[in-house]
């Protein structure tokens, strides 16, 4: 069952999941803190599989899967998540001064892997006192659903020596004929992917932007089986939080091996390109 199961898994199965986080954040900090930890967890877990890499917003990733916004808030512990088997780390979301609080720890703590910032007040302030930090950026238009505030960060990011991807998380519920206008204005202005919080949602941006525009599926993920769901749906990559906060690390490397296994056995039986049904 592992640690987690045995402490954390009791605790936090009927809690609601804000109080459920800060207890897996505190045993997750709990671990850092001990000799050796993360050296300990990574070979643990050993979450990293040839056959799941992909290139997204020009960024490589060891595989599809990333730890969601909203556990991590202020970069306490990205990279002792990361060993879990998670190929990005979202932290946030955060106003300016929680970016601030963010970037302190980053630069006592550089980050192993690819870093996201989500962004969800204080727009343009958090974003360039996070540029220099993180990889790529999620601005979070829930309380705001409009374009307006995306084309300050733009302007600033071309004033930038390293262009860094920027991604519009979408609000849970919003029209289609918005999130239409959204795929347009991303398009037409260097937006380099989408957060898509439901199936319908990251069906919809795929076709609509026939496959141009990466989309990230944070749409509550609770099994392997939605995860690869949300990949044949058109997702590049997909978030997890909630249920690694309930059923614990081993769920990342759930997911991975079952990923690994179905995209094999898809390949496998893919038809050949000198086979007839290939031709055909």
């Amino acid at each position: 069952m592992g640690l987690y199961g045995i402490l954390i898994k009791p605790f936090v199965r009927r809690r609601d999941i804000e109080s459920a986080s800060r207890i897996a954040l505190r045993y997750f900090e709990l671990i850092e803190k001990i000799p050796g930890g993360r050296l300990v967890s990574r070979w643990i877990h050993r979450n990293r599989p040839e056959g799941l890499e992909r290139e997204v917003f020009g960024l490589n990733f060891y595989n599809p899967v990333g730890l969601g916004a909203g556990l991590d808030l202020y970069g306490e512990l990205y990279n002792d998540l990361n060993n879990l088997g998670f190929s990005f780390v979202e932290v946030g979301p955060m106003n300016a001064d929680g970016v601030r609080r963010a970037v302190r720890r980053i630069q006592d703590d550089p980050q192993d892997d690819i870093l996201a910032a989500c962004i969800n007040d204080d727009y343009l302030t958090a974003f360039t006192l996070a540029y220099d930090f993180c990889d790529f950026f999620v601005i979070d238009i829930t309380a705001n659903p409009t374009t307006d505030v995306l084309d300050p960060l733009l302007d600033a990011r071309v004033a930038e020596e390293i262009y860094k991807p920027v991604v519009i998380k979408l609000p849970k519920s919003i029209p289609a004929s918005e999130i239409d206008d959204i795929v347009d204005y991303s398009l037409m202005n260097g937006i380099d992917g989408i957060e898509a919080r439901s199936l319908e949602q990251i069906r919809q941006i795929h076709e609509y932007s026939h496959g141009r525009l990466p989309i990230i599926a944070n749409t509550h993920i609770e099994s392997p089986e939605q995860a690869a769901e949300a990949l044949e749906a058109g997702a590049s990559l997909v978030e997890v939080r909630n249920a690694l906060v309930r059923q614990g690390p081993p769920f990342v490397g759930n997911i991975l091996k079952y990923l690994l296994k179905k995209f094999a056995k898809n390949e496998r039986n893919s038809p050949k390109p000198d086979s007839p049904a290939a031709v055909e």
